[in-house]
């Protein structure tokens, strides 16, 4: 009797002290947006995923806000192992991994629509290998590329609804070699500015406009002092999905499997997040007086960017060319 309770006796001092608690790994996910931009947004769906679905074992902790620095920085501690996931522009991820400039190429997409048929296509999925391919040379694993939002063009002198209401426009782009490109070749002036002194800028008319996706637009409050809006699949605004390729390799097969079941969730909600918050904050700005066009002919837009793909194939692998015209082939 008195050996069976020492036993319940050093049971229990055992579980008091932690000795069978559950081992937990904790990830860390960086980002440089806001809590309600989709990359935070898709990285709580993916870290409420993985937490049930590993039971407590794996564990997600979100740094938003540019809090492990800004999106190269992040992207570095990625390649050093000192951060495990990060949601990420196109135009950042592409200077690491070059065949994603293929996605910052001037009217790609045709639309959401589009860019949602593309990424489900033989052809999105090549791009995808291609690109995790080149990722893990530097370090990376790209795990998705999702979200069917847009760059759009926003001015104070006219509506934009024909390829000639861009002519002599000051846009203010980011100083991306190709966005900047892409508002020359259709007749504007790009303007490379740094963001915080865009409302001001665009205040005083120191440019007539600038581009960016519908949300950003309507969150820094431009529409009051901008009062056109024209919704064209300028360039798109989707984000990537990184890991860490250490990371990556210290899991075992069955945590590697959780992590892939959970990028599905997280594509899902970048996908969803970015077509409601698109839609949202077009509703909402035109509630505040914005006018809203949507150009249906993309031809003469299209066909005004040529000389963007041109340079952009004479300076590519030829095999980059073919996976650009199997994407535009799609309907």
């Amino acid at each position: 009797m008195l050996r069976k309770i020492l036993f319940v006796f050093i049971a229990l001092a055992l579980v008091t002290t932690g000795a069978f608690a559950v081992s937990v790994t904790e990830f860390k996910y960086g980002h440089a947006n806001a809590t309600t931009y989709p990359y935070h947004l898709a990285g709580e769906a993916f870290a409420k995923f993985l937490s049930e679905e590993s039971k407590g074992t794996l564990a997600v902790k979100i740094y938003p806000l540019g809090q492990l620095g800004g999106e190269k920085d992040i992207t570095e501690g990625l390649q050093l192992g000192t951060v495990d996931f990060q949601g990420s522009s196109i135009g950042v991820t592409a200077t690491f991994i070059p065949i994603l400039n293929i996605l910052n190429l001037p009217f790609l997409f045709k639309g959401p629509d589009h860019f949602l048929k593309v990424m489900d296509s033989s052809s999105g999925k090549a791009l995808l290998s291609k690109a995790q391919e080149q990722g893990e040379k530097v370090g990376l694993r790209i795990l998705a590329i999702a979200s069917p939002m847009f760059r759009v063009p926003m001015n104070n002198i006219r509506p934009i609804e024909k390829l000639e209401d861009f002519k002599g426009l000051r846009i203010r782009t980011m100083q991306v070699p190709m966005h900047m490109s892409a508002y020359k070749a259709l007749g504007a002036t790009p303007v490379p500015l740094a963001f915080g002194e865009l409302y001001t800028a665009l205040q005083t008319g120191v440019v007539d406009g600038n581009e960016n996706g519908p949300a950003t637009l309507a969150a820094m409050l431009f529409y009051e002092v901008q009062k056109y809006v024209s919704y064209l699949p300028v360039l798109s605004n989707g984000g990537i999905f990184l890991m860490s390729l250490k990371t990556w390799n210290k899991l075992d097969e069955t945590q590697q499997n959780l992590v892939l079941d959970g990028v599905k969730v997280w594509i899902k909600s970048m996908d969803d997040e970015g077509l409601k918050q698109d839609r949202e904050a077009l509703k909402f700005m035109e509630e505040k007086g914005t006018k809203i066009s949507y150009p249906k002919d993309l031809t003469p837009f299209i066909e005004s960017c040529k000389p963007v793909y041109e340079e952009f194939f004479a300076n590519s692998p030829e095999e980059w060319e073919q996976i650009v015209k199997d994407i535009q082939a799609i309907e």
